[in-house]
């Protein structure tokens, strides 16, 4: 069972990111205009590009698979695997964004989103693959509370972000201090990893192959051909997730920057960033839910897969977080005026009719994470990626192909439709029958 210890600690992760991310929008509002709300917004999206290619994928898969490790030998193996794989994924696409930046400045039009901006970015996601993994880690083993510590970090590097911006620094500064301080937390995780798992190896092929690469300890009580079974073992469902974390990770952040793009061609900067505000506003209920499906519903998912337990897990996802959704929703739509003006200034403000259609779509978009969470735990990661074009790809699609005539009400109608279909698709990938996965071989003990 999870205990109510772990649920307030996952509440509190989850409103410590969501007032972090309030609290930057609101400094940037104070200081500029609402273009530099879209524009950092927009280099978030990088950022969480390069990361979300690993967390959406690898991690996610280390979180699923330490939830259905049978020893802690096979969790301490997952742990350095999937730390590696995401090395090298994440790491990878960074140096192909910063090679990229100049012609993806221009192609995202925005002229104060230069070159230099999006290879900061960049590196900032890469950073970020340390503490993501840990994370997971965590959070397969249901230590929400140890998560906290992580959270408490982030929360940090936000009070040094908005201080740097109310003493007048640029983007530019902005970004370089967000990079220093992913660093310094990347270094203390680093160190706390090295003695989880005994002793990491320094070369990242090594970190990615641990049936090559064995540490001394384990080699000296199992054979090197042993080993190697072992350590295909575990990959080999992990090599599943990459795939998946291509796909979302990718898709969903790449969509989110050609979204903002496409808005500002059919309107303007200014106009992205009120939707922006409107889309920061429904997040307080949608990260919050998204958090409460994630950190503690997919490790239960998880282990009651394959047993009769799931579905009734399944359900109870869905009782616990939808009801609350809709009421916390339209709480929302009837201030939605004066909270705009409350997280951001005076000057953000939207119709009564796009809030109604956004926020009806985040409501939707929520139900959709039921049956995604289900898919992740189930390792339906075809579905997943499947499903993944009709999200966030989609609605961009929309929004560039209806951009004539757009208007932020339009764009929060198609919104809605968006996740309606993916909603659908969803919960039929969840419903088709399919066989239960391997589970993880057990290996031997040291």
């Amino acid at each position: 069972m999870t205990s109510v210890r772990r649920v307030a600690a996952a509440l509190v992760i989850l409103f410590i990111d969501l007032a972090g991310r309030s609290v930057i929008d609101k400094v940037l509002a104070l200081t500029g205009d609402a273009s530099r709300v879209a524009v950092w917004a927009q280099l978030q999206s990088v950022v969480e590009l390069v990361c979300a290619v690993s967390s959406a994928g690898v991690l996610a898969g280390l979180t699923v698979l330490v939830a259905q490790a049978t020893s802690g030998f096979e969790e301490r193996r997952l742990l350095r695997a999937a730390l590696g794989l995401s090395i090298l994924i994440s790491g990878g696409l960074a140096i192909l964004i910063v090679a990229c930046a100049r012609p993806a400045s221009t192609g995202l039009g925005q002229s104060d989103m230069g070159p230099g901006l999006i290879a900061l970015a960049a590196v900032a996601g890469a950073l970020c693959v340390m503490p993501a993994t840990l994370n997971a880690y965590w959070l397969g083993k249901s230590r929400q509370p140890q998560m906290l510590w992580l959270a408490l970090l982030g929360a940090l590097s936000v009070a040094v972000i908005a201080m740097a911006a109310l003493a007048g620094a640029a983007t530019e500064g902005l970004m370089t201090v967000q990079v220093a301080m992913l660093a310094l937390g990347s270094g203390l995780v680093w160190r706390y990893l090295r003695r989880v798992t005994g002793r990491i190896p320094t070369a990242v092929a090594r970190f990615a192959w641990p049936a090559v690469a064995a540490p001394a300890a384990e080699a000296s009580v199992m054979s090197v051909a042993s080993e190697a079974r072992s350590g295909r073992a575990l990959l080999r469902p992990l090599l599943r997730f990459i795939p998946v974390g291509l796909t979302i990770g990718v898709m969903s952040p790449a969509s989110m920057l050609l979204m903002r793009a496409g808005l500002a061609e059919s309107l303007s900067w200014h106009e992205v960033g009120h939707f922006q505000a409107l889309w920061r506003l429904g997040d307080w209920v949608a990260a919050l839910a998204s958090g409460m499906l994630s950190l503690v519903f997919l490790p239960r998912l998880s282990a009651r897969w394959g047993s009769d337990r799931f579905l009734l897990e399944l359900r109870r996802a869905a009782v616990v977080v939808l009801a609350p959704a809709a009421g916390l929703l339209a709480l929302l739509f009837l201030a939605q005026a004066w909270l705009l003006a409350l997280l951001y200034d005076a000057r953000f403000v939207v119709s009564e009719a796009a809030a109604a259609w956004f926020l009806g779509g985040s409501w939707v978009r929520i139900v959709s994470w039921v049956f995604l969470y289900g898919l992740f735990a189930a390792h339906r990661t075809r579905t997943i990626m499947l499903g993944e074009f009709l999200s966030l790809p989609l609605f961009a699609a929309l929004l560039w192909l209806g951009r004539d005539g757009m208007t932020l009400e339009r764009a929060s109608m198609l919104y809605l439709v968006t996740y309606l279909v993916y909603a659908i698709v969803n919960a039929i990938g969840l419903a088709l029958p399919g066989s239960r996965p391997a589970p993880v071989q057990s290996l031997p003990q040291s």
